[in-house]
């Protein structure tokens, strides 16, 4: 190790803490030493650190630590996270509180879809390991479809030209227009999109578009396994609450 790695080290171990902390409310030094990876007396060095800045602080021995609102001070320059996505937080944990599954708000990128917002670490069900930040495929996505189901033409134009043009394996239906215009068809006749089939995949995604002025500005997706509901069960239980809160969410967009 050189010496300009070898100091950098330190911080980069710090952020990792950090976003280890960011999953959980609270999480025990145990918990951090199997997510991070890091020797237990590294981590102690690290949080004693985290907690002399005031970014995090021992809630109690058995408990373990959790992060404090001086970590909020870190994105204060970051403008991507935009009005969208601070309308979403308190409708998506509503229903991650009263559903218990978790859910998520992505917004379109190039021809991907983010995740900008999750409530993974509400949810006693999550099993999506750093599912914010995650890049979705368009096509196979529950996220992606149903966002790009409810686009105005135009707008589908240019996704399906980025698509076509690429190599991406995730972008091989969209060669196919039939099978796309088929799959448009279905999702708005229902008004919901789900998670392309993939093998060894439990977890299903269902998704509603957020609508604003007639054309969709992102998407929110309920994350649930598979072999708990089918697509049927999840439409009923899920649908019109997602729906309700897609519109308060552009409503205070």
């Amino acid at each position: 190790m050189d010496e300009k790695t070898a100091d950098i080290q330190p911080v980069l171990r710090a952020l990792q803490v950090l976003e280890a902390l960011n999953l959980h409310k609270v999480t025990p030094l145990a918990v951090l030493h199997d997510l991070t990876g890091l020797p237990k007396s590294t981590l102690v060095r690290l949080l004693d650190t985290l907690i002399a800045g005031g970014y995090a602080e021992r809630v109690s021995r058995l408990a373990g630590y959790a992060l404090t609102e001086r970590v909020l001070q870190l994105s204060g320059g970051f403008h991507h996270a935009d009005k969208i996505v601070e309308a979403s937080r308190p409708f998506l944990s509503a229903l991650t509180a009263q559903h218990k599954w978790p859910l998520a708000l992505a917004t379109p990128d190039d021809d991907v879809m983010l995740v900008r917002f999750s409530t993974r670490a509400e949810s006693p069900f999550a099993s999506d390991k750093e599912y914010l930040g995650r890049r979705v495929p368009m096509l196979l996505s529950a996220l992606g479809r149903a966002y790009f189901s409810f686009c105005a033409e135009d707008e589908c134009e240019t996704l399906m030209k980025l698509m076509r043009s690429s190599r991406a394996r995730r972008n091989a239906m969209a060669k196919d227009e039939r099978a796309v215009a088929r799959l448009v068809t279905q999702i708005r006749e229902r008004g919901f999109a789900t998670t392309s089939p993939a093998p060894g995949d439990t977890l299903a995604g269902f998704a509603v578009p957020v609508m604003k002025d007639g054309r969709p500005l992102a998407a929110i997706t309920l994350r649930y396994y598979g072999s708990v509901m089918n697509e049927a069960e999840a439409a009923q239980r899920f649908l019109v609450p997602m729906q309700d809160a897609a519109k308060a969410i552009a409503a205070g967009v």
